[in-house]
């Protein structure tokens, strides 16, 4: 059966889809079976990976929404997609994914599923014909399509800029880990916080120091308010700011498939390979 992990941070610009793309490209460039799901609407997992864009409508009535519509009468595998990765299939975003909160109470209504675990039910059909399973989700800190996220999810990635902001949303995405895991009686494992777009700054090491290693605390009353008892949950892995990033954008394919030699893509592979350490597999 495959694992499955979630990125997730309740904060546009924080890097969850580059690192969901990139990472499930190292994961299928080390001979993996992975599928990815967008749950995100502005589709961007889906047009890395397929490359079309939300605009030309390549996946109408194909998607994730219709899949929810149809729960029941058509199998989950006639909306997954293959990619322009070897390896790598997607179950798609498209122009009707902001209808998914309704339709899931409707669902609710008319099967009996609780709208917040419909993705546990729906990925469970297909679990069996791949390694992982990764899951893109919105800039939220509780929505509907989150809360399916985490609970259909072994193990949590929270991807972090270094900036105030970004590390207060990681406070509360982090607290909606820990009350789905206490509401619905299961276990979301933490894997691992990831620093992004991270560059050799003062800045960076202020907020590296402040936020995680919690140096210099009584010394900065500041501090008190941002530290974090995460340490032992940061990578050691960062993944820096490079222009293959933009690049990606550009030419809608993972950073991975344009230069793998590039700082960033080598962020992710070494990702990869310290997740497998922290998953024991």
């Amino acid at each position: 059966m495959a694992i499955c992990i979630s990125i997730v941070v309740g904060k546009g610009g924080a890097g969850k889809t580059t690192t969901c793309v990139n990472l499930a490209s190292a994961m299928a460039m080390d001979g993996n079976k992975v599928l990815v799901v967008d749950t995100d609407t502005q589709a961007n997992t889906t047009m890395f990976l397929t490359s079309y864009k939300l605009n030309e409508k390549a996946f109408g009535g194909k998607g994730l929404f219709d899949m929810i519509r149809a729960w029941g009468l058509i199998d989950v595998e006639n909306y997954i997609h293959p990619t322009q990765i070897e390896g790598i299939d997607v179950i798609v975003s498209n122009d009707a994914t902001p209808l998914i909160p309704q339709q899931l109470e409707t669902l609710e209504k008319v099967a009996g599923i609780k709208a917040e675990e419909f993705l546990l039910h729906a990925l469970s059909e297909v679990a069996e014909n791949y390694d992982y399973i990764l899951i893109d989700t919105p800039p939220a800190q509780n929505d509907v399509l989150v809360q399916n996220a985490l609970l259909a999810s072994d193990h949590v990635i929270i991807p972090v800029k270094l900036d105030e902001q970004c590390i207060d949303a990681l406070k509360l995405s982090d607290g909606l880990r820990m009350q789905l895991e206490k509401d619905y009686d299961t276990e979301i494992n933490l894997l691992g916080i990831l620093p992004t777009m991270v560059e050799r700054t003062a800045l960076t090491s202020y907020y590296l120091d402040l936020a995680f290693v919690n140096k210099d605390r009584e010394e900065n009353p500041a501090a008190e308010e941002l530290a974090i008892p995460y340490a032992d949950k940061l990578f050691r892995t960062y993944i820096h700011k490079g222009n293959v990033i933009n690049e990606s954008s550009l030419y809608k394919k993972p950073a991975l498939l344009i230069n793998k030699k590039a700082k960033p893509c080598v962020d992710y592979v070494n990702l990869w390979a310290e997740i497998k350490e922290r998953m024991g597999v």
